[in-house]
């Protein structure tokens, strides 16, 4: 999932206040994008990135100087040139944005990895330099935009219509096949451990020993595979909104997340006074014929832009009454689509489809392997395993339906290391976070020989971004990193 910065919110009232609410967010989000120069220069054509033939690449960062943005005038900016290929450096080549902060070139690195996969990094990197200035004083703040993202985007405008900027809304099978036709013979470029051997090139360019690295979301995911592939190129791991590194077919069918529903709406009505019971309201409407897939992603959109879920026990029940109406209007809002620049579902589903483990296993499954694993699969889940949701809200979600179509692709080839590697890791989590549930974090957690956890109660999504409000979140990474 991205990682946006959750705005002030009003009360609602009704469907078209949540429409008009949300178009907000997607105003304030975009001024945030497409103020940076990585907004400014992303194509949004339906072609694959540009890639420009080349010889071989050495590590370096091109044009580095002055950003034309204000708001980055205590950056550099300038582009790494990476192969598209790793295995072939001498073949075509991309050019990444990439945004330094100034300081002394003797001064340790602290680089930040924004989320989905499809979130751009540098028109970030001034919200993150303010949020993050208690640590970051000694330390330089590096962003990039990870390949397919901001100006190497990847366009694919039936997905970039049809799934927003969540994972679980159902794409037709058709957006599906056009996009895996348009990245075409580049498909097997977009995979995470592409963007592994990318930040590796980027700390040589850096000329530095070592970095910090901090990931929010998908972003603790690239964090995990780099320091699971480099070792002793990271000083320390901070992994906010956490993503386990070793992914399950389990996970694509969202069952772990179902669980948090039930935990979580259950941990509402504990704080407040719920007019029913949420969670068996939510099994009614489902049962009803309510898009279940549409219902988590939307639970999974409120854990980002409002934990409290104050509002969301009496919108459940209000539907199941009859008066769906606020429902709707989430439903709808949640779905509206967001510029290419400023999260690529055609980079998300390149990514997800090369790392995830589905239940049919691989990205090189054949497509009558994968129809069979899926029938499998579902003759098999029992009701309790899905509830409050049902069967075809595990199998017919974004994250299965997604690869499901998607053309047969060679996976990436990744470590699989079951642990991090032995240095310090502070894990970020909200008890609330149904995008990233604390179970994942507690998972990965286990994975950790040197790891220590904050829990904040209450938070959702994404808890750096949410310092104002938890002032102990930055508090503790800066205890953590200590003085460089």
């Amino acid at each position: 999932m991205p990682a946006p910065v959750p705005p002030a919110f009003l009360p609602l009232r009704s469907g078209r206040t949540v429409l008009a609410l949300l178009a907000s967010v997607l105003l304030v989000l975009g001024a945030a994008c497409s103020s940076g120069p990585a907004a400014l220069a992303a194509s949004t054509a339906s072609a694959p990135p540009t890639v420009r033939p080349g010889t071989a690449v050495a590590p370096g960062l091109e044009h580095l100087g002055p950003c034309a943005d204000p708001a980055l005038a205590s950056f550099s900016c300038g582009l790494l040139r990476v192969p598209l290929d790793h295995e072939r450096t001498a073949g075509a080549t991309l050019a990444l944005p990439v945004t330094v902060q100034k300081g002394p070139a003797s001064d340790p690195v602290l680089l930040n990895l924004t989320g989905g996969p499809g979130q751009p990094g540098v028109a970030f990197a001034p919200r993150f330099a303010q949020r993050l200035a208690p640590a970051l004083n000694g330390r330089r703040l590096v962003m990039l935009d990870q390949r397919g993202t901001g100006a190497t985007a990847i366009s694919c405008p039936g997905l970039q219509r049809e799934m927003g900027e969540g994972d679980l809304l159902t794409p037709t099978a058709a957006s599906v096949r056009e996009c895996s036709g348009i990245l075409g013979a580049t498909r097997p470029f977009y995979g995470t451990q592409d963007t592994v051997q990318d930040l590796e090139l980027l700390r040589r360019a850096l000329r530095v020993r070592t970095m910090t690295v901090d990931g929010t979301s998908y972003g603790s995911y690239v964090a995990e595979r780099y320091a699971v592939t480099y070792p002793h190129a990271v000083d320390h791991l901070i992994l906010d909104s956490v993503v386990p590194h070793q992914w399950m077919p389990q996970d694509s069918l969202s069952l772990t997340s179902m669980v948090a529903v039930r935990r979580v709406l259950r941990d509402v009505c504990t704080a407040q006074q719920c007019p029913g019971d949420p969670v068996a309201d939510l099994a009614t409407l489902v049962s009803r014929g309510y898009d279940g897939p549409a219902l988590l992603n939307l639970l999974a959109i409120v854990s980002v832009i409002r934990p409290s879920f104050d509002f969301v026990p009496g919108m459940l029940h209000d539907a199941v009454n009859g008066n769906d109406g606020l429902l709707q209007g989430w439903l709808q809002g949640v779905a509206a689509e967001a510029p290419v620049a400023e999260f690529s579902q055609g980079l998300h589903a390149a990514t997800l489809c090369m790392d995830q483990v589905e239940p049919w296993g691989d990205s090189d499954t054949p497509f009558a392997a994968r129809e069979a694993a899926l029938q499998r699969v579902r003759s098999t889940l029992t009701a309790q395993q899905v509830y409050p949701f049902d069967v075809d809200t595990a199998t017919d979600n974004g994250l299965v339906q997604l690869c499901r179509s998607w053309g047969v692709t060679t996976p990436d080839r990744v470590s699989h290391k079951r642990n991090l590697p032995p240095v310090p890791t502070l894990f970020l989590a909200g008890d609330r976070d149904l995008s990233t549930p604390l179970e994942w974090a507690s998972r990965e957690f286990r994975r950790a020989p040197h790891g220590e956890v904050l829990v904040v109660r209450g938070a959702g999504h994404s808890l750096q971004s949410r310092g104002a409000e938890h002032p102990e979140i930055i508090e503790r990474v800066t205890a953590f990193l200590g003085r460089p």
